[in-house]
């Protein structure tokens, strides 16, 4: 199940209650994604929801269940436990405080076998040892399997019968509508579309060392983007830049990633296009058209949308559907400006794409 479907299923995920369980391989945005769900079902459902975000492989059965601590009465001595960390959100705010929300363990994959014990109850009936989480709250968890070499311990049957385990897929669309919302930069998102086995391995290398993964890519276009801010708006391609780079993503990949900054170099620029829709150099290849559509409508703005649009009726209509899906993702208002609208309407293939 791909991310997009996710986000489209978290709303009947979270009206059923039950504990839904996300495997990958690393790095492919699951914890991203569910970080989402309180924005996204909210909407759909008009509460107001929580998250807390725990680390599976930080616990100790202590921290699901609390301190004991000596309660004396009448008498009597019995103890009682303090209510775990996770019972207040990143806000401050206490579970109660909200109409429910998700306790999301990520890394579930790593839980000592005493914790898989206490949340694998936790999944069932939302009871934490003594706990019982307020209306509203259900648990969720992310994980990776053994084969990913990320520490998992053993699973536990009775786990794994107590929530919905499902496989996210690789899918080059979601990731791109990510890549959209997000500020990745055309050069990034060019490079995933066309180097998918690159960046969505099937598994870690054998011999062991950087590897790219989708986090792993974004996280080194977020460190190229600061670069480029403190190089007066040019990315840099000396030795240093390119040393990082491979730390991130291993050096085969890095290599190429570089051959689409320097593909990047060679497209007309994006003010040229802006001031002379008509006479600035259309690219030949189909790679160098992806390139110049992905800048255009990572930059593009109602100013300049009347131009950038005489010029992407230069190139192959294709590219054309791939402008108007981009632009209406990243800015739906301009997928309404006059502009567009006069342009979608003589255009069937691009109404379909923005509706």
């Amino acid at each position: 199940m791909n991310l997009n479907t996710i986000m489209n299923r978290m709303t009947a995920w979270y009206e059923s209650g039950m504990c839904f369980y996300l495997v990958s391989a690393p790095g492919r945005g699951k914890t991203t994604t569910i970080a989402r769900a309180p924005e996204i079902i909210g909407k759909a459902t008009g509460k107001r929801l929580g998250i807390v975000i725990i680390n599976g492989g930080l616990l100790t059965p202590m921290h699901v269940l609390g301190f004991g601590l000596p309660k004396h009465s009448e008498g009597y001595s019995e103890m009682i436990f303090s209510q775990p960390f996770f019972w207040r959100t990143s806000e401050g705010k206490r579970l109660e405080e909200y109409d429910g929300g998700i306790i999301f363990v990520d890394e579930a994959d790593k839980m000592d076998a005493d914790v898989k014990k206490c949340v694998g109850e936790a999944a069932l009936s939302g009871n934490f040892g003594p706990h019982k989480l307020p209306p509203g709250w259900i648990v969720w968890m992310a994980g990776n399997t053994a084969a990913h070499r990320s520490g998992s311990t053993k699973e536990l049957d009775h786990l794994i019968n107590r929530r919905v385990q499902l496989e996210v897929t690789d899918d080059i669309v979601a990731w791109d509508d990510y890549a959209l919302t997000h500020g990745v930069t055309p050069v990034c998102r060019h490079f995933a579309n066309q180097n998918t086995a690159l960046v969505f391995t099937d598994a870690v290398p054998d011999k062991q060392g950087p590897w790219c993964t989708p986090r792993s890519l974004v996280r080194i276009d977020e460190y190229h983007r600061i670069l480029t801010k403190h190089n007066n708006g040019v990315m840099p391609h000396d030795s240093a830049v390119i040393e990082e780079t491979a730390g991130a993503i291993g050096a085969p990949t890095a290599a190429q990633l570089f051959a689409s900054y320097r593909l990047e170099r060679e497209m007309p620029k994006f003010e040229k296009i802006v001031a002379d829709p008509m006479g600035a150099k259309v690219p030949d290849k189909p790679d160098a058209h992806m390139m110049v559509v992905f800048n255009l409508a990572h930059r593009v703005d109602s100013k300049t949308l009347g131009p950038v649009i005489k010029y992407i009726e230069r190139m192959p209509k294709d590219f054309a559907v791939t402008f108007a899906k981009s632009v209406s993702k990243r800015a739906p208002a301009l997928a309404i400006d006059p502009a567009m609208k006069v342009w979608s309407s003589s255009n069937a293939s691009l109404l379909a794409a923005l509706s």
